[in-house]
């Protein structure tokens, strides 16, 4: 229990960082927007969406990334995800997703898989950025460890768990947005313990 309490100050405290982060750049853009004597001079392709869903017509969306990620028992890996999902509003998503964390050479390390399913919350702060959050479950899957590293971590197990995300997105186009996003993977199940994994990606919306 003390792992999920830790784990949740751990979220809440990035999510009060990038809301700040977020701000500042949101403040800087209006900023840059009233002092510019031509803000409307830039070309079509490069008009924001004017929602969280990018401008896609579908509601349905894809996205990649790539990155690091930690672990109770793990030096710094690198982290890769893909995942699909579908807008019921420009606020609110359901979202399935696959992370990998890559076998770091760490003592006690072992590469991880986690698959996800989550309710994903989004929330516009102007045309071109907004901030969003979600929940869900995981489940995780240990790859294999080498031998040297058994004694010291005991039976691997397999098992669904609580994750978290938060994070800042960048509406590009009508139809591409960037993000940046922290997810928290709660490790109940293996002896790794908790995943936090920080991604830059990419999200085409159809």
């Amino acid at each position: 229990m003390a792992n999920y309490f830790r784990g949740y100050n751990i979220v809440m405290k990035k999510i009060l960082f990038l809301l700040l982060a977020t701000s500042s750049i949101v403040a800087f853009a209006d900023d840059m927007s009233t002092s510019s004597p031509t803000p409307n001079m830039a070309p079509p392709s490069m008009a924001v969406a004017p929602s969280s869903m990018g401008g896609g017509n579908s509601g349905i969306y894809g996205g990649l990334g790539a990155g690091a990620a930690w672990n109770d028992a793990a030096a710094p890996a690198a982290s890769f995800r893909g995942d699909v999902g579908y807008n019921f509003t420009d606020n609110w998503a359901i979202e399935i997703g696959t992370t990998g964390v890559t076998q770091s050479g760490g003592a006690g390390d072992q590469s991880m898989q986690f698959y996800d399913l989550s309710v994903k919350g989004t929330l516009p702060l102007s045309e071109a950025i907004a901030i969003f959050g979600q929940f869900g479950g995981a489940y995780a899957s240990p790859g294999v460890i080498s031998a040297a590293n058994v004694s010291g971590l005991g039976q691997l197990q397999a098992g669904w768990d609580f994750f978290s995300a938060a994070g800042v997105q960048l509406n590009v186009t009508h139809q591409v947005s960037l993000n940046l996003t922290d997810y928290y993977y709660y490790g109940a199940p293996n002896p790794q313990g908790n995943t936090d994994v920080l991604l830059a990606g990419i999200k085409y919306n159809f």
